[in-house]
């Protein structure tokens, strides 16, 4: 508990920092946000590695006019799955 207390702290100071300087934070995504997406369709849950995997591909899928949105980052979501499964499928069939 103490230490979830002291992560917050540090991620609001790090918020401050950034909107002191000029960056829009108010909107942050957290890798929960992946884990609620996962659970809404019966997905395995993932790790905090692979939850930033789903962040990193919706960035690669990044819309300027639109920015980062929910269904954005469910077909994120999608498309890490898809891979996941191809990655294993292939391991599976060609063992090194």
């Amino acid at each position: 508990m103490k230490s979830s207390i002291i992560t917050l702290k540090i991620v609001e100071a790090a918020r401050g920092l950034l909107k002191a300087n000029g960056y829009y934070v108010d909107k942050l995504w957290h890798v929960q946000d992946v884990r609620f997406i996962c659970e809404q369709y019966h997905l395995p849950e993932l790790t905090d590695d692979e939850a930033m995997e789903v962040f990193a591909i919706a960035g690669d899928q990044f819309d300027g006019e639109a920015g980062l949105s929910w269904p954005q980052l469910e077909k994120a979501v999608f498309t890490f799955m898809r891979r996941k499964a191809t990655i294993q499928q292939l391991c599976e069939n060609d063992p090194v």
